[in-house]
């Protein structure tokens, strides 16, 4: 007998063939992009910074959490702690601790910052936009300080010698560039790196989040998509920004809960003068 050879049933086979691979390329990235987002990288990081003194001072930074589900708890507490066995001078919080206000992901945020207590390291931290976003921000504002974080808000405190600002969100126009105090050890924490452009010139580092570093990346770490206020500044350091700045790929997801070539990341950087 011969074999069936009718073009229609050759092309229909091939396209479900097509399909098949398909489908299960598709189940295969998703997979890895979920194993990704719960692989989160600890990022030493030594920088040389202009008009800085206090030799070899760590700080951990942290931000980026967006612990609404169960997964997100989980990674948040692991990023945590992470940075508490890090035992650096200060855990910093870049902003962005919920995507939604629901009452069951308030309790989740509580208990993510509940982690600070396993560790007298003193925590700071500054809001992002989605904690404004949401709308319920004190709601949002407490769950995140109820571990004990200070909230800084367009304020400066000395931390080891170093002077740190912590600026408001800059994409709901809280931010206050002119209260920024410049020279010899200044920090700043500020969520959306793009801002570093309206920061006074001076200050030695600039600290944000917001990119994801892209959250869905080609091979390479290569962003596809970043968010306004992160268009320019996506991961990594930027040495000649108008302010040294380091933007981390953080911690949290929006969207999908999964991640791709764009591992989550907890930041240890160990700070010299240049």
């Amino acid at each position: 007998m011969l074999p069936d050879l009718d073009p229609k049933r050759i092309s229909r086979r091939r396209f479900l063939k097509a399909m098949g691979f398909g489908s299960l390329a598709a189940v295969g990235t998703i997979a890895y992009g979920e194993q990704t987002s719960m692989d989160i990288e600890t990022v030493h990081r030594e920088l040389a910074l202009p008009n800085w003194n206090a030799d070899g001072i760590r700080f951990a930074f942290v931000t980026d959490l967006h612990a609404d589900d169960p997964e997100a708890v989980a990674r948040s507490i692991q990023a945590i702690r992470i940075a508490q066995k890090a035992r650096p001078e200060a855990i910093l919080f870049g902003g962005d601790y919920l995507t939604s206000a629901a009452p069951r992901h308030l309790q989740n945020l509580r208990d993510v910052m509940a982690t600070l207590g396993e560790s007298s390291i003193p925590c700071y931290g500054v809001m992002g936009n989605h904690d404004y976003w949401i709308r319920y921000f004190d709601l949002v504002k407490a769950a995140a300080i109820s571990g004990g974080m200070r909230l800084l808000r367009n304020e400066t405190v000395e931390v080891g010698g170093v002077r740190l600002i912590g600026m408001d969100d800059a994409l709901v126009k809280k931010h206050r560039p002119d209260l920024a105090p410049t020279g010899r050890n200044t920090l700043a924490l500020l969520h959306e790196p793009d801002f570093v452009s309206e920061m006074p010139p001076g200050i030695c580092l600039q600290l944000s989040g917001h990119s994801h570093g892209g959250q869905v990346c080609l091979p390479g770490g290569i962003s596809v998509h970043t968010p306004r206020g992160a268009w320019k500044y996506i991961a990594g350091f930027y040495e000649k920004a108008r302010n040294p700045l380091y933007v981390s790929r953080g911690v949290g997801t929006t969207g999908p809960n999964w991640r791709l070539f764009c591992r989550p990341e907890v930041t240890i950087l160990t700070l010299k003068g240049s």
